[in-house]
């Protein structure tokens, strides 16, 4: 999927990068299902640090020395790229990835 992979415009901050290779290398980026009050879905893109249970559903490829797996509807987005970054407060640490929805 040559084609695809063009596509993919991914960021990833030195801090989510080095969280990620302690969680053990792999960041997946999956959509997440939101509902409006008055109907309506919107899939909204969260980040964490497991393989996909379903990889045909997801393009793998190799980032600053990760494992990163992303869901299919949002590589087909070329226009957003998406940023994954690291939020931390006092011992808690969680990854966020910015820019991405897909009406699914």
């Amino acid at each position: 999927m040559p084609e695809i992979k063009s596509q993919l415009e991914l960021s990833i901050d030195e801090e989510a990068v080095t969280y990620a290779r302690e969680q053990g290398g792999v960041l997946m980026i999956r959509p997440s299902p939101r509902h409006g009050c008055c109907g309506g879905r919107v899939d909204l893109a969260t980040v964490g640090t497991e393989p996909p249970a379903d990889l045909e559903a997801y393009l793998e490829t190799e980032q600053q020395g990760l494992t990163v797996y992303v869901h299919t509807s949002f590589v087909s987005l070329s226009d957003t790229p998406l940023h994954v970054g690291l939020d931390r407060l006092w011992l808690w640490s969680s990854l966020y990835v910015e820019g991405a929805a897909s009406q699914m």
